[in-house]
């Protein structure tokens, strides 16, 4: 018998509840794309309005930085920081503007990601510029103003420049890294306006860089040089370009200076010829430099520097001082009368115990041809008055000029190559070694071929005042595995008068002493390769002509003699063989000279060098 309620007698079940509408999957991901539209067209109208502020910023910058270095030049602090207030101010505000996160995120996408970036980056190193780099030199610019830095009764007040070290070594660092980032932006991978800013941001840093650094350099050396941690000693070496060395002249005569808190004072002038010779070197002179130069460099004063290895000259210098006279040397300076003539702009005429006035104007052709005139055959005569004329100079700068002339002079004959310094001191010299002072073989880098032009007198006498040069270079890639041909053209011309044999005193011409006819000019010509680079040819007029070929730390080297008639011109072409440049990137160093005219050359001016093209022919290649 059956059990349980029959399926008619079972309660009805309850209803179900009405069913609600389901998003379709067509709807939802239809909703996600307009949500993420309008973000998208969110972010990009921030970033864009974003952008555009950054850019105004940038824009509004930049007659501040205009204005602050027309401040400092006119020596209007005042004027000056509230510049540069104005400039951090827009700069920081453009670094802000393009350093949020939506800006951030969009940086990770492609293509134009790497352009928010770049504008990013500029942005941000334009900061970095304005903020440690502007303001705090701005604050110190008062107390190492060139204007203030004057020698009063022989001293100069070094407190300020020591006070200023710290903020110019966080100003050098801050700009070294923003002249980085700017550098790490490939130029490649944006669009041409943003590529555009790129190129003037680095440009310039580039400008600015040699300014900056030269003040960090000088506030770094300046105290300790000049006797802040401890008395010092200097040799001035005078060199005269009417008898040409590799670094600029025959050291005539040299003077130890002394230097105590910042006080400088002559103590001892000899002319060079009271140095020396002795029959062995001195100085351990590399073999490769004797091979080159002959054994005179360590053994006489006068030949030290046949190398153009500034410091190689003045350790040897140095230590046929103290071979001589004892003591301890800390550095070695070298001047030419053309330094004299940029000095005496600064200090005014000169009156010399001769009854002679020196004056910027006549500095040079005085010394170098005027003295030899008056005096034809009494050389210690020349050099007594040589070493008067320097010293009368020293003591008037030392007495007190315009310290704003002064530096101006200093700076000039520095660029032009005439004022080169050694220091004994490690860390001094190391600093030194990244200027233009230190007078060091050129380096080459994979970009650039670095090559160098010296001359050296071989005729024995005072001709050169009468010596024009000319040097041209060129560079190029003509072989099929991509290494470079540089080439250096060099003419020379003697332009001493017809009747120069008999018209000149004998002590100008040499009276044939070395085998040289009086009137004539015998040059020895040491042309310089790119380091690891090869000798490929040394022509004149198309011929091969002899020379002495050599090395001189790692550079391949040619030394050519020419000798000139008056009147005569010669030209020698030389060519080296770059074995690491992949670039024609080309720089030379030459000789500083004289004009050949009885003019003083242009303080300030480096060697001129013309651009020529290189031939390549199939020698070449």
């Amino acid at each position: 018998m059956a059990t349980g309620l029959s399926h008619h007698e079972a309660p009805p079940r309850p209803a179900a509840p009405p069913s609600e509408p389901r998003l379709q999957r067509r709807d939802v991901v239809i909703l996600v794309l307009i949500i993420v539209a309008v973000l998208a067209f969110l972010a990009i109208a921030w970033i864009a309005v974003r952008g555009f502020l950054a850019q105004q910023e940038l824009n509004a910058a930049v007659p501040d930085v205009k204005a602050v270095r027309a401040a400092v030049a006119a020596s209007d602090p005042a004027q000056a920081k509230s510049a540069a207030a104005d400039l951090q101010k827009h700069a920081h505000t453009a670094a802000s503007l393009t350093s949020d996160p939506v800006w951030q995120v969009a940086e990770g996408i492609p293509w134009v990601g790497a352009n928010l970036s770049a504008v990013s980056t500029i942005s941000r190193a334009t900061d970095t510029v304005a903020s440690h780099v502007i303001t705090p030199l701005v604050s110190i610019a008062g107390s190492v103003d060139p204007s203030t830095l004057r020698l009063t009764g022989g001293r100069l007040d070094l407190a300020p420049i020591v006070a200023a070290q710290p903020a110019m070594a966080k100003a050098q660092t801050a700009f070294d890294s923003a002249q980085s980032d700017i550098g790490s932006i490939d130029q490649g991978s944006v669009i041409s306006p943003i590529g555009s800013a790129v190129a003037k941001m680095r440009s310039l840093m580039s400008e600015v860089a040699p300014d900056l650094q030269a003040i960090g350099n000088t506030v770094r050396l300046l105290p300790g040089m000049l006797g802040a941690d401890g008395p010092r000693s200097y040799l001035v070496a005078a060199q005269n370009p009417a008898e040409l060395r590799a670094t600029g002249g025959l050291i005539g005569s040299i003077a130890l200076v002394n230097a105590d808190k910042g006080a400088a004072t002559l103590s001892t002038e000899v002319a060079g010829t009271s140095i020396g010779p002795w029959p062995t070197p001195v100085f351990d002179v590399p073999a490769a430099t004797s091979g080159l130069y002959g054994p005179l460099v360590g053994r006489y004063l006068q030949d030290v520097n046949y190398t153009p290895d500034f410091p190689l000259a003045a350790r040897t210098a140095a230590a046929m001082w103290v071979r001589t006279h004892g003591g301890t040397v800390d550095g070695v300076i070298t001047v030419d009368p053309v330094v004299l003539s940029a000095l005496l702009k600064a200090t005014g005429p000169v009156a010399l115990p001769s009854g002679d006035v020196l004056t910027s104007a006549n500095a040079v052709p005085l010394l170098l041809s005027g003295i030899y005139a008056r005096y034809p055959d009494a050389p210690q005569k020349q050099d007594a008055f040589f070493t008067k004329a320097a010293s009368a100079v020293f003591n008037r700068v030392a007495g007190g000029v315009d310290g704003k002339a002064l530096v101006k002079a200093l700076a000039a004959s520095g660029t032009s190559d005439r004022i080169q310094i050694w220091s004994s001191h490690p860390s001094e010299q190391s600093t030194l070694q990244t200027t233009t002072l230190a007078g060091a073989l050129p380096v080459s880098t994979p970009e650039t071929a670095a090559l160098g032009v010296y001359f050296n007198d071989a005729t024995g006498s005072k001709m050169d005042y009468y010596l024009r040069t000319s040097v041209s270079a060129g560079a190029a890639v003509c072989r099929a595995d991509g290494k470079v041909t540089s080439m250096v053209q060099v003419t020379l011309t003697n332009s001493a008068p017809a009747n120069a044999a008999t018209a000149l005193p004998a002590y100008v011409t040499g009276a044939g002493t070395y085998g040289v006819p009086p009137g004539d000019i015998k040059t020895r010509i040491a042309f310089y390769g790119p380091d690891q680079g090869l000798l490929a040819s040394v022509k004149s007029k198309g011929a091969d002509i002899p020379s002495i070929a050599g090395t001189d730390s790692g550079r391949p080297v040619a030394v050519v003699e020419v000798q000139l008639a008056p009147g005569q011109s010669e030209t020698v072409d030389v060519q080296f063989l770059g074995t690491v440049q992949w670039a024609p990137g080309l720089t030379v160093d030459v000789t500083p000279t004289l004009k050949g005219d009885g003019s003083t050359p242009d303080v300030g001016a480096r060697p001129a060098v013309a651009r020529i093209a290189v031939p390549c022919t199939s020698a070449i290649k």
